[in-house]
């Protein structure tokens, strides 16, 4: 792998971690969506501190890359490595 290639790879993480942030903060404030329920104030600050607490965010990445394959980038996708995200940030909390 040459210089240019692991600063394309590095490039392309960091604007797809970027991409993947910014949807977790939104979807995890604590004002509802339209049509939802009232959150929970302590429940939405725990997720947003098991979750958005740094990171590479390489799972995201690699379903956004996925997809992208098979021309499938879009929102969708960008939700589908979020939730993939939240899983695996469970993962690590439930394994505490």
């Amino acid at each position: 792998m040459t210089n240019d290639d692991q600063m394309a790879f590095e490039m392309a993480l960091i604007r797809r971690a970027a991409a993947v942030e910014v949807l977790l903060r939104r979807l995890l404030d604590d004002r509802a969506l339209s049509g939802e329920i009232a959150r929970p104030e302590r429940l939405m600050a725990a997720m947003r501190h098991g979750v958005l607490n740094g990171g590479k965010r390489l799972r995201p990445f690699l379903v956004m890359e996925s997809a992208a394959l098979f021309s499938a980038d879009g929102e969708a996708t960008l939700r589908v490595a979020a939730a993939l995200e939240c899983v695996h940030c469970y993962s690590l909390i439930h394994d505490d």
